[in-house]
């Protein structure tokens, strides 16, 4: 028989939420299904008093002090009457368990549900737009108590990179493009680094689909597992990221939902002209930390980031840097 080390649990279902149903004033478990392998293990639970969404975080992806700064911001921003869906207490009050997988600790948390679904389109950009300033907004009076990762050029480029070359290893051509790629970009944020922009607590993946919609027009926040403090052009870039990644012309900004969302997000919060010019830089950006947390997280997810995968996310990143002179 072999020894090996596990390097990620899925838990049972039906046990898990049992056990951790006990542990919570939620009323009778009735049901529960493993929704997504994805960053975190998520699971939807049911129970006669309503849904609760279980999130079980992966082993050593996140430090027990980087959830409880997302955990105790969650908590802040439901008392501001942000649209949140926030971790629940404990019966002691606790908001975190531990459980002991077989590859190490792990930590689980139960989340208010948020009812609606993922929708984009003009009407729901537009709403986005301003329920994201507010978010902000509010973000901007919260003082947190406990450490967390910063969405600074460590964080979104040189781990990343760090990650994905080495994948890279059969394409030569691409490894040495992509690195001179990142060299551009760090230089430039170094210089943003050195300036006074609008840096504060971001939630980090701000792509329109962490956001679910109700028909009374209504939304609901979301996955705040990225965030951390950040420039917030950065944060509002990930949702132009989502819109233009993929298109054939990457030339420009003509998107009705990206234009909705902005136009909706500075009516409730102005940015500077130099906060706005460094979108552009942070699509480039947020398309090299994608391909690095892909990569990164292959030992878990699996290695499917084949030449296809290449082809695809490397073309966007160069026509992006070219047609924006990055």
């Amino acid at each position: 028989m072999l020894n090996v080390t596990a390097v990620h649990t899925v838990f049972h279902k039906d046990e898990l939420f049992e056990a951790m149903a006990e542990l919570y004033d939620i009323g009778t478990p009735q049901g529960s299904r493993f929704l997504s392998n994805g960053l975190n293990d998520t699971y939807e639970a049911e129970t006669d008093r309503g849904k609760y969404i279980l999130r079980i975080y992966k082993h050593k992806w996140r430090t027990e002090a980087d959830i409880r700064f997302e955990l105790e911001l969650l908590a802040y921003l439901s008392s501001w009457d942000m649209p949140v869906s926030h971790a629940i207490p404990r019966k002691d009050g606790e908001l975190l368990t531990e459980l002991d997988a077989p590859e190490g600790i792990r930590y689980a948390a139960l989340f208010t549900f948020a009812e609606g679904a993922g929708k984009v389109d003009a009407e729901t950009s537009k709403s986005y737009g301003h329920a994201v300033a507010r978010l902000h907004h509010a973000m901007d009076h919260y003082t947190p108590k406990h450490s967390r990762f910063e969405l600074d050029t460590r964080h979104l480029l040189d781990e990343p990179l760090q990650q994905l070359l080495p994948f890279l290893k059969h394409r030569p051509a691409d490894g040495k493009q992509v690195i001179e790629i990142a060299e551009r970009l760090k230089k430039q944020l170094d210089t943003v680094s050195s300036g006074s922009y609008d840096w504060g607590i971001c939630h980090g993946d701000l792509h329109g689909w962490n956001v679910y919609h109700a028909d009374d027009g209504s939304l609901t926040h979301f996955d705040f597992d990225c965030c951390g403090m950040g420039w917030r052009s950065y944060d509002l870039s990930v949702f132009l990221w989502d819109r233009m990644h993929g298109k054939q012309d990457s030339s420009s900004f003509e998107d009705e939902c990206w234009d909705a969302f902005l136009h909706a997000y500075l009516k409730e919060r102005p940015l500077s002209e130099p906060d706005l010019a460094l979108i552009p830089l942070f699509v480039a950006v947020r398309q090299l930390w994608l391909i690095g947390l892909h990569t990164g997280r292959s030992a878990v997810w699996g290695a499917w980031q084949d030449d296809g995968y290449f082809d695809g996310k490397l073309k966007f990143l160069t026509h992006w840097v070219d047609a924006h002179k990055l």
